[in-house]
């Protein structure tokens, strides 16, 4: 028997779709930047751009980073050097994070609410697919 144990009651096993959470991420974004310039000013909008860009930069980072270390970690190496790039992502961020406070270019508040983005993206992919579960693809 080689049948898959999500599909034994003749149901596909829910999956988040990362295509979907990057392109909420987008909207929310876009959304969220958009509030920002019409509520409160151009630094707010600006703001939250700049942190989408940086969630989005942290992402692929953060991919890249560890297929790098499983792809080591699989042929039996010990990916040392690998897991410092992987921890220096947060250095960078933060010292990027540090630069933005102390210049004061863009609101912070509005920078940490595009950081936020990613998984303000996830959630609404969970209650999406919880809510709506007939909308899951095959493709996806």
């Amino acid at each position: 028997m080689d049948s898959d144990p999500s599909e034994a009651d003749g149901q596909e096993a829910p999956e988040l779709s990362l295509r979907n959470v990057l392109v909420e991420m987008a909207v929310v974004v876009a959304v969220c930047a958009a509030a920002g310039f019409i509520f409160f000013s151009v630094r707010a909008g600006v703001g939250v751009l700049v942190g989408g860009a940086i969630a989005a930069v942290n992402y692929y980072w953060q991919k890249r980073s560890l297929a790098a270390i499983f792809d080591r970690a699989i042929r039996g190496e010990k990916p040392r050097f690998l897991a410092l790039r992987y921890a220096l992502r947060y250095v960078v961020i933060g010292g990027v994070l540090l630069l933005i406070y102390l210049t004061g270019t863009v609101s912070i508040v509005a920078v940490v609410m595009g950081l936020a983005s990613f998984a303000l993206a996830v959630v609404i992919e969970g209650l999406r697919l919880i809510l709506f579960p007939g909308s899951l693809k095959k493709d996806v």
